[in-house]
């Protein structure tokens, strides 16, 4: 069975790597402010804990960012999820539940877009993943590294693909796609 795998390029991943780096700091700077201002052991233990394990994590996916020119690490994403938790644990547990919401996002806003094509549907990496059937098509074209779905109630979807994890013949594609919209 013939199958095709496309990895669509995430244009706006540095900007999700930033918010997400914007968010860990204000939270580390509450967790150095709670440190000082509550009064309760337990709580300022946990806030200096919290500090403590996200600058850890952020050191680390420093180091591995810089020195490894690795961009999948998983190190915010543990320091979000962490400051979730601290927040749990000294009794705010509603930005505790913000923060996890967040982390999440973040998560599901990294994930690599694969787009699969067979000869029964497409699914599409939409959140969450779409199935399109070949009845829905006009046409599917992939040309110049640009792919596009063109629907038959007048939806398009037009996007670049990720040349480094995509390795396809255009011609064979759009072959296959040819034959898939004519049956």
């Amino acid at each position: 069975m013939q199958q095709f795998q496309i990895s669509l390029k995430n244009e706006k991943v540095k900007q999700y790597d930033r918010i997400a780096l914007f968010i860990t700091i204000i939270n580390l700077s509450l967790f150095i402010y709670v440190a000082f201002a509550v009064t309760n052991k337990q709580d300022r233990i946990a806030a200096i804990a919290g500090a403590a394990l996200v600058l850890i994590a952020l050191s680390i996916d420093y180091f591995l960012s810089s020195i490894k020119n690795n961009k999948d690490n998983p190190y915010k994403l543990v320091a979000i999820y962490a400051i979730s938790m601290v927040w749990w644990k000294i009794d705010f547990w509603w930005i505790g539940v913000l923060c996890f919401a967040i982390g999440t996002l973040y998560f599901a806003s990294k994930r690599i877009l694969l787009v699969s094509i067979s000869k029964e549907k497409i699914i599409y990496p939409s959140f969450p993943k779409k199935h399109i059937e070949w009845s829905q098509l006009n046409n599917i074209i992939l040309k110049d590294g640009l792919l596009t779905i063109d629907f038959k109630n007048n939806k398009f979807i037009q996007q670049f693909i990720d040349d480094t994890n995509t390795a396809l013949n255009e011609q064979e594609f759009n072959d296959f796609c040819g034959q898939q919209l004519n049956k």
